[in-house]
């Protein structure tokens, strides 16, 4: 794996990203995460969802060949406990 992937999450309809997701969320401070098709709206969803994390970047574009559709970068952090939701 390159260095310039390693921090990167793929999301499929495994949904083991789910639980790779929660425990980088536990030692890192930001994750990266990537998602086609239809699993797009379910990362989304997802995200919405958990209180303890917020999306910093969200980043859409077309895969290389059209066919693949949009793909989805999310860049999300976990939120700390003592921090003020201002």
């Amino acid at each position: 794996m390159s260095e310039k992937r390693k921090g990167i999450i793929f999301c499929s309809y495994t949904e083991k990203w789910k639980e790779g997701l929660e425990k980088r969320l536990r030692t890192s401070d930001e994750v990266t995460l990537l998602a086609l098709g239809r699993i797009r709206y379910e990362l989304l969803t997802y995200l919405e969802a958990r209180k303890h994390m917020e999306i910093v970047k969200l980043e859409t574009r077309y895969m290389k060949k059209r066919d693949k559709g949009i793909g989805l970068k999310v860049t999300v952090r976990r939120l700390d406990k003592h921090k003020s939701l201002s």
